[in-house]
């Protein structure tokens, strides 16, 4: 199981890292193309489907957790689980597609100041070709989950290398021939449908002993999935609505032309800490199959203290030591400066997330997604309210301070949840996973951005202040996560190199 647990980690990461490089340069281009109003268009277009993936009435996350469980149960159980689900997928894809028709229509198609007359068919061209792209993603979801909850994290990260490659190939091949922004659409649609190819034959192949057949289809499997999963819905719900929100406030409060530059700080900041999630995110399988209070409290006490403790070393190597080297590649390679202020306010609730991710997937396992629900729900609000606070006072990307006070309320609620329903004590929790190096992360952080926003001294000087607290902090972190990521990478070229 630990081998298996560091193969799949080290190929979650592999495949985080190479999406990564090539979204960074596929957002390079694409920018440099068709400029910064365009592009922010398509940005907040592709955001309602980005939304709408959320929207699989948390079938995606609840079928991951009951193959966890029935894998080693009865065929038929298998059967009728697998076939109830893809129906449900197939049917709810369809209705995430008309509301996100209806969405984008109302918020922006209809929209003459973020979209001009000239150019609304074209857009509605993209929006709908994206739509479609939208609905092969949403079935691939199904496909995914199955593989991912019998833990072969290594097959759906290999396939998600392919579609990335895809797209990178197919934004070159758009930019070199000055294609419009239609062709665009084309190949995300197109990677789509490969994708999505890939796991039907990899379904039929290795997971042939399973059937999807309507005759196993039952309405029983479907309430009992339907009863776990719709908290998880809401949760999804509440958690997905908050990126195209804070767009559409940055738009309407500041301005259009800043979407892609909130886009690129939050491309590095959530894939900073996304790299981390991905990559730990077999917490969720493991938590499913615990059965009492004694062991729950356990894995809380080891698994998921561990892991919280990591989060946060990650977090001060990524946001702090690292800072200066990311920033100065966000300056040069997009040379938009107000994505480095950004960037450095957004690594202030991500570095929070490092943190609560492992609670966060925990509470999924363990079924407390009502709770989470509920915990999403007061996040967007603080968030909505938190932003347009920020936007009136500020008047500019400042306003996104707001989001950092909703994070951080978010996780103090998960702590206070641990010791209801477990009795884990906050203090012992926070002082073993290492709380004070996060403090000292986060007011670093915001004396990074007192001074890049007053400009008070140079770029490079500011940098070097937080990468050397932040150094002097995680050093004895940052050696041994290395050498730790050291060992693991020799292993794995050992392993396939006897294989």
């Amino acid at each position: 199981m630990i081998s298996s647990d560091k193969n799949n980690s080290f190929w979650l990461s592999l495949q985080f890292i190479i999406s990564l490089l090539f979204s960074l340069i596929t957002l390079k281009l694409n920018i440099s193309h068709y400029g910064e109003y365009f592009f922010g268009i398509w940005i907040a277009l592709a955001s309602i489907w980005g939304l709408g993936s959320a929207l699989d009435f948390g079938f995606g996350t609840a079928l991951l957790k009951y193959v966890a469980e029935y894998h080693n149960h009865s065929k038929r159980k298998m059967n009728v689980l697998l076939s109830s689900s893809y129906v449900m997928f197939f049917v709810n894809g369809l209705l995430v597609l008309l509301l996100g028709m209806v969405l984008g229509y109302f918020f922006y198609l209809s929209n003459d100041n973020i979209i001009p007359s000239y150019s609304i068919n074209k857009f509605w061209k993209v929006f709908a070709i994206l739509g479609g792209a939208f609905y092969l993603k949403y079935l691939t979801l199904f496909f995914k989950a199955v593989v991912e909850g019998l833990s072969n994290f290594i097959i759906t990260s290999k396939y998600m290398i392919i579609q990335s490659t895809i797209v990178i190939i197919g934004v070159i091949i758009v930019t070199i021939l000055k294609l419009n922004i239609i062709y665009l659409a084309i190949v995300y649609f197109a990677s789509s449908l490969v994708l999505l190819i890939l796991f039907i034959l990899y379904f039929k192949k290795h997971l042939d002993t399973y059937k999807l057949s309507f005759k196993y289809f039952s309405i029983k499997q479907v309430k009992e999935i339907f009863g776990f999963s719709f908290s998880i819905q809401m949760m999804s719900i509440f958690g997905a609505l908050i990126d195209p929100i804070i767009k559409y406030l940055l738009g309407s409060f500041y301005s259009i032309s800043s979407v892609p530059a909130y886009e690129i700080a939050r491309k590095f900041a959530v894939s900073i800490s996304g790299l981390f999630f991905n990559a730990f995110k077999v917490i969720l399988p493991k938590a499913s199959v615990l059965q009492n209070y004694n062991e729950i409290n356990l894995f809380i006490n080891t698994d998921v203290m561990k892991y919280c403790k990591i989060g946060i070393a990650y977090s001060g190597i990524a946001f702090g030591v690292f800072a200066l080297p990311i920033v100065y590649f966000i300056k040069f390679f997009f040379g938009i400066n107000e994505a480095i202020l950004i960037f450095i306010i957004l690594a202030l609730p991500e570095s929070i997330n490092n943190f609560g991710y492992s609670i966060y997937n925990f509470l999924i396992g363990v079924s407390k997604v009502s709770f989470l629900a509920s915990l999403q729900f007061v996040n967007l609000i603080f968030v909505i309210v938190g932003l347009i606070i920020g936007f009136n006072i500020f008047g500019n990307s400042l306003g996104l301070l707001g989001y950092f006070f909703s994070v951080l309320i978010a996780n103090i609620m998960m702590i206070i949840y641990l010791k209801k329903e477990w009795k884990v004590s906050p203090p012992r929790l926070l002082f073993s996973v290492g709380i004070t190096k996060l403090v000292i992360l986060i007011i670093t952080l915001f004396i990074t951005i007192v001074l890049l926003y007053n400009a008070l001294i140079p770029l490079v000087f500011i940098l070097l202040f937080n990468s050397f607290i932040s150094l002097i902090v995680f050093r004895k972190d940052l050696l041994l996560y290395a050498k730790l990521f050291y060992s693991l990478t020799l292993n794995k070229l050992f392993i396939e190199k006897s294989n």
